[in-house]
């Protein structure tokens, strides 16, 4: 096959790729996680979603549907995270259902992310990511501009990510983009390890978190996982598991909020 034809059969090959993600009916949530309890169903819809942390001794318990197509934890259990926590939230549709489109275009408002703080108690907030960027690559850390929001979904992307943050300092992400069946996925995963002066307090590729989202019966489904390996003595000294839930939580408020945007 000459080289225009191959690039045309690839084109109708995305066509009917996009085709067959538009086309598809919306499931439900009971759909993919078929065996929640009413007050765990309940707690899904609420403004927090349902939240658990756990170590590598416990299992997950925010497991889909055999055949949903949906597997989350298989990236984070790669990289022999030490403590995770599971997250699921429905947003609801607002005049129009929310689409993949616009989950698109809020995970790419990275300059928000600093925006948003943990809530805490006594109507205070803390402040987790000083500040937020996207940069050139892994090898170029030149600070860039988030792009205008897009027309289309691409079916594959990876941005490059500087995160200050407050208590670790410069994290340095890549972020993958992968469009499937019925949704889009998240990755981001630190590509440098995080050191303060000699002492390394998290090795290169040790925080995973994967975010997927897809628009269900319901609204907009956000389902994730992230994980975290930090050095022994360093995990002695803090509250690994509050701390990995903090961060989490403003990713997934970073994230909600921009799609109240669009």
């Amino acid at each position: 096959m000459s080289p225009i034809g191959k690039t045309t059969a690839l084109f109708f090959v995305f066509l009917n790729f996009q085709f067959s993600l538009t086309a598809q009916p919306l499931r439900s949530l009971d759909d993919i996680f078929p065996y929640l309890l009413q007050d765990e169903r309940r707690s899904v819809f609420s403004a927090d979603g349902l939240k658990r942390t756990f170590d590598k001794n416990e299992s997950p318990y925010l497991i889909p549907a055999s055949g949903s197509g949906i597997d989350l934890l298989g990236a984070v259990m790669e990289k022999n995270p030490s403590h995770f926590i599971e997250a699921l939230l429905v947003v609801p549709n607002g005049e129009s259902q929310i689409g993949l489109l616009d989950a698109y275009n809020a995970i790419g408002r990275i300059k928000n992310i600093k925006d948003h703080r943990y809530p805490s108690s006594r109507n205070r907030s803390i402040v987790i990511f000083r500040e937020t960027t996207r940069i050139e690559s892994a090898s170029r850390k030149t600070p860039i501009p988030d792009p205008p929001p897009s027309l289309e979904l691409p079916a594959f992307e990876t941005m490059y990510l500087l995160l200050d943050d407050a208590s670790y300092g410069s994290l340095y992400i890549r972020g993958e983009l992968l469009l499937n069946e019925y949704g889009l996925t998240y990755n981001m995963t630190n590509f440098e390890a995080v050191k303060f002066l000699f002492f390394t307090l998290m090795g290169e590729e040790k925080f995973t978190a994967v975010i997927y989202v897809e628009p269900i019966q319901e609204g907009l489904m956000v389902y994730g996982i992230a994980g975290i390996d930090l050095p022994n003595f360093i995990a002695a000294l803090i509250n690994v598991s509050s701390d990995i839930e903090r961060r989490f939580t403003v990713l997934v408020n970073w994230l909600i909020d921009g799609l109240q945007k669009f």
